[in-house]
């Protein structure tokens, strides 16, 4: 764990301050950000819930002295329950889609991916399989990449309501 502690500080860093920032653009825009609109609500959610995964992982992998499997079981108990909700928002996006779900699935394409890379080297780490640091760094940052992302479509769609 010692060896990845430069890493999780700053991911986590990184995570945080875009968490505050999307936190202060939704603060200011909050009607539109997470009123009627569906698309709107979910983009401020999913991006949310991302910089979260993030930290979360990032202050797990920073507990002093944290044996591999625990941080596994702790990762994959949170990130399970996290990604119960990934999957039904997903749906809940392809189901209330109007026309193309192509928008849809290519905004929770980099979430799912991301979690089911997270899930999958947590359960080899809680199990004492192998030492997975760098596939949960790798889910990490696909979870940070998504949510700037949707974070970026969220502040998009924000600006064309209030020019």
């Amino acid at each position: 764990m010692e060896n990845w502690s430069q890493f999780y500080a700053t991911i986590g860093t990184a995570s945080a301050a875009l968490l505050g920032l999307l936190f202060v653009a939704v603060s200011v825009n909050a009607a539109a950000a997470l009123g009627k609109d569906p698309v709107t609500r979910r983009l401020a959610e999913q991006a949310f819930h991302n910089y979260l995964a993030v930290m979360m992982v990032s202050l797990v992998a920073l507990f002093p002295g944290i044996p591999t499997s625990t941080f596994g079981l702790v990762v994959l108990l949170v990130s399970a329950s996290w990604s119960v909700w990934v999957v039904v928002r997903f749906y809940q996006a392809i189901m209330q889609s109007t026309g193309s779900s192509t928008f849809a699935v290519r905004r929770h394409l980099a979430s799912l991916v991301g979690f089911a890379m997270l899930l999958v080297s947590a359960f080899l780490m809680a199990v004492k399989w192998d030492d997975e640091f760098t596939w949960v760094a790798a889910s990490t940052l696909v979870l940070l990449f998504s949510a700037t992302t949707v974070s970026w479509e969220l502040l998009r769609r924000l600006a064309d309501r209030n020019p």
